[in-house]
């Protein structure tokens, strides 16, 4: 774990190393530069956010975290919550209703009302994503 944490950090330092550079010695004018740098500032993200992905499904598979730990709901939740109701009609908006940080809330009631385990909850969850984006 603490060699994964150094990776990350040195991982980072070199990212924003390379946007200072970047930014100081650019040959286009600012509008071009943001630009540039934003577009370069949303790969690292999406990079960093399947790195960590990859590393916390890992670590479940390992044993190491509990399962859904993996689980990220973010900008998409209104998406995965719209199929859900299509699939499973006996779900209410007050089952669906997502907090962050307040997961295994949500995955109390899923598994309540469908009668499925936690596993399967976020299994189902994480293959709607996967398939909306």
């Amino acid at each position: 774990m603490d060699k994964n944490g150094k990776i990350l950090l040195a991982t980072l330092s070199g990212i924003g190393a390379g946007i200072v550079a970047g930014i100081l010695l650019a040959p286009d004018n600012g509008q071009t530069t943001r630009d540039s740098v934003k577009r370069s500032l949303t790969k690292a993200g999406e990079d960093m956010e399947r790195t960590m992905k990859n590393w916390m499904s890992k670590l479940e598979k390992s044993g190491t975290t509990g399962a859904g730990s993996s689980l990220v709901m973010h900008g998409t939740w209104d998406d995965v919550k719209g199929q859900l109701k299509q699939n499973y009609a006996e779900l209410t908006e007050e089952d669906l209703t997502y907090a962050e940080g307040k997961e295994d809330e949500l995955f109390g009631r899923l598994q309540i009302k469908l009668g499925k385990t936690k596993e399967d909850i976020v299994s189902m969850i994480d293959n709607i994503r996967n398939s909306l984006k």
